[in-house]
């Protein structure tokens, strides 16, 4: 190439590329946008963060990832650091995830998943298949009580049973009073949820739950390569910034959002968790940009809580408000965002029996608007990182959005990409728009 079209053709490049820069910081700066919440969505859910479990350090690159955006987006600190550390006992599953049924391997998280208390196991096991009659049958239990079990696994359909059978069979998954190899559980509703919070402990048989459809006709015997690492006092973080009020920066709005899902089960299969809760930390922080700009700035002080280990019971928001780190009496409101990424059918707002004022005010500003279909009330539950604080005496509320477009849920096809954000625009200026009149 000649000296004088490399010059050229280098110029040519570097305007190409200061347009890019200059449209990426702009649409940072703007209002709410969707392409910058897509963005962290999009980050927050890929494979290098490992489904933000505690496999390969995952909840931590994805605590970094966030302190870097807090701090882009010119979020102060309460302290030093943007980090609350705490610890916590979690099992996990790093390695091997193989299952084999009559010589058939299985599919990790789309054919079968393990119970989160599972151990290490590397075994061959007898399939004995039950039913409602057995869990009815005291005889029969006695029967299978005297008989050497360690190398058998029982396997029922866990969703059949009711009343005392559904009671005795919860009772064997807990205790294993049979003194089983382990459990498999047939899901008949071929539909797989994996939850982490029973990975607090770890038990000392495995339990497997495996699609009907996925079985083999009559299967006798399952083959189990499992290993499981049982970490204590793990390091996690909460990630807490805030933006200073303009007439009263005593008092606090304040959002949170769990930015912990259930990581991997295996080496070879994730949870990305793109709706739960990507989508919340992305629309918090989207919030957090929009009001750092002065021009945006609210007469209250704001604080976004990133909370960790919601997953394994509330963890990271019940050592905030055991540790607050600034006082809980002086949060005027806080908001809960979990899973927002849909939106067709409006909004969920839990505790809106509670504080009817604030409903109706969310109502009053969504009507004058027409921001979404609708704004749906509930009564208290706790399930989602609100639950501490409002137990504290906190005045909180927990927002999730409503739509059959995205309905997986625990589930490996949680992904970015199938999110739609059908209302992301409109349920952000919902909220915005109560911020800057409450």
């Amino acid at each position: 190439m000649q000296k004088k079209h490399f010059h050229s053709t280098l110029k040519s490049w570097s305007g190409i590329i200061i347009s890019v820069i200059v449209l990426t910081i702009s649409s940072r700066t703007s209002a709410q946008n969707i392409d910058y919440a897509r963005f962290l969505m999009d980050s927050l859910s890929a494979p290098g963060l490992h489904g933000r479990g505690y496999v390969n350090y995952g909840a931590h690159q994805a605590a970094e990832f966030l302190v870097r955006e807090m701090a882009s987006n010119g979020i102060k600190p309460f302290t030093d650091s943007y980090s609350q550390t705490f610890g916590l006992n979690v099992n996990t599953f790093p390695g091997s995830m193989m299952v084999n049924i009559d010589g058939i391997r299985m599919e990790a998280g789309s054919e079968f998943i393990v119970s989160a208390s599972s151990p290490s196991v590397n075994q061959v096991f007898d399939l004995l298949f039950t039913d409602e009659d057995f869990f009815k049958n005291e005889k029969k239990i006695r029967k299978l009580a005297g008989k050497d079990l360690k190398t058998t696994m029982l396997a029922f359909d866990r969703s059949a049973l009711e009343g005392e059978a559904a009671n005795l069979a919860d009772s064997l998954l807990t205790y294993n009073f049979l003194g089983a190899g382990g459990f498999m559980l047939i899901n008949s509703k071929n539909k797989l949820v994996w939850s982490v919070w029973p990975g607090e402990n770890q038990k000392k048989f495995p339990v497997i739950e495996i699609l009907e459809d996925a079985l083999p006709r009559k299967p006798k015997n399952i083959a189990l390569s499992i290993d499981a690492e049982y970490l204590t006092n793990h390091s996690v973080r909460n990630i807490t910034g805030y933006i200073p009020g303009a007439v009263s920066p005593d008092t606090f709005m304040v959002f949170t959002a769990h930015y912990d899902h259930l990581g991997r089960m295996g080496r070879e299969t994730y949870f990305p968790g793109a709706n739960d809760n990507a989508s919340g930390v992305a629309m918090m922080l989207d919030l957090a940009r929009h009001f750092s700009d002065t021009a945006n700035q609210s007469p209250y002080s704001i604080a976004f809580i990133a909370l960790a280990a919601e997953e394994m019971g509330l963890k990271g928001s019940e050592y905030f408000v055991e540790n607050p780190w600034f006082p809980l009496a002086s949060i005027r409101f806080l908001i809960n965002l979990d899973m927002v990424g849909t939106g067709s059918e409006g909004i969920t707002v839990v505790n809106g029996t509670v504080y009817e004022e604030v409903f109706e005010k969310l109502v009053k500003i969504n009507s004058d608007n027409n921001y979404i279909s609708k704004v749906v009330k509930r009564g208290e539950s706790c399930n989602s990182d609100h639950c501490p604080f409002y137990q504290k005496g906190v005045p909180s509320i927990f927002i999730y959005s409503l739509g059959n477009e995205h309905r997986e849920y625990h589930s490996i096809y949680d992904q970015s990409h199938r999110v739609p954000f059908t209302e992301y625009e409109d349920i952000f200026r919902l909220l915005r728009d109560f911020v800057l009149t409450y």
